[in-house]
């Protein structure tokens, strides 16, 4: 995506364009809500982003251009993350573009409700990270972290917000979670795996179509973190 835009905005500005993302995420998976930042010495027209979008690829789309300081990082000024995960249980070709298919048939939500406070109070996820190494710290602060569930029963939704997330997080939290559900993976061997900082027989990432980087916030910039169409549906949090 990135590559994308860039190669675009180089022939509008007429000039090489390298955009500071806010993050990357792994291939497959989705953002509602995505910041990058781009110098330039004149004010943008005001049919800039009709311009832009008109040029851009169906799946990529720019929404809004703000001004923000001239040292703003998209990256490093982030202060807080949101990512949504959805899931789904029956085979459905418009849900399986956008959401991750999982077998409900013994999912217990309740199960995983009782665990979810345990991110709140938690803070070094080096277990639950793709590649620790490659990180100078595996701290991360959650704010929330709330399963949902439609009218039907049918389909979930997890809402994970925090300072930071680590490579593949989301979704090996995600699979765990999921394994916590179905008690395949007891409360008990999810505490330890948190406590004792080892990677369990169950380290698997989810499937990256159900995962969104769906709010950013910044100090200078403050929006509500944004569903995707298909996740826009009643959901109720399960206690």
């Amino acid at each position: 995506m990135q590559q994308t835009v860039e190669d675009l905005l180089s022939r509008v500005h007429g000039r090489n364009v390298i955009l500071g993302g806010c993050g990357r995420t792994d291939a497959g998976v989705h953002a509602t809500q995505f910041y990058a930042y781009l110098r330039t010495e004149e004010p943008l027209p005001d049919n800039y982003l009709f311009f832009v979008n008109k040029q851009l690829p169906r799946d990529i789309a720019l929404r809004d251009v703000h001004s923000v300081p001239d040292n703003a990082q998209a990256r490093f000024d982030a202060t807080e993350r949101t990512y949504d995960y959805l899931l789904h249980g029956s085979p459905d070709a418009w849900l399986d573009r956008g959401s991750g298919q999982f077998d409900l048939t013994n999912f217990a939500p309740a199960r995983v409700a009782q665990v979810l406070p345990l991110l709140l109070t938690h803070e070094d996820y080096r277990a639950l990270c793709k590649a620790p190494d490659r990180h100078n710290t595996t701290l991360v602060h959650f704010r929330q972290a709330t399963l949902f569930r439609n009218g039907a029963g049918d389909r979930y939704r997890f809402r994970f917000v925090a300072n930071r997330f680590l490579r593949g997080m989301i979704r090996l939290l995600v699979h765990h979670l999921f394994q916590v559900g179905t008690g395949r993976l007891s409360e008990e061997d999810f505490t330890r795996v948190l406590q004792t900082q080892t990677r369990s027989e169950h380290f698997r990432l989810a499937p990256p179509e159900g995962l969104y980087l769906t709010g950013v916030r910044y100090p200078y910039l403050d929006r509500e973190a944004r569903l995707p169409p298909i996740g826009e549906v009643k959901w109720i949090p399960i206690p």
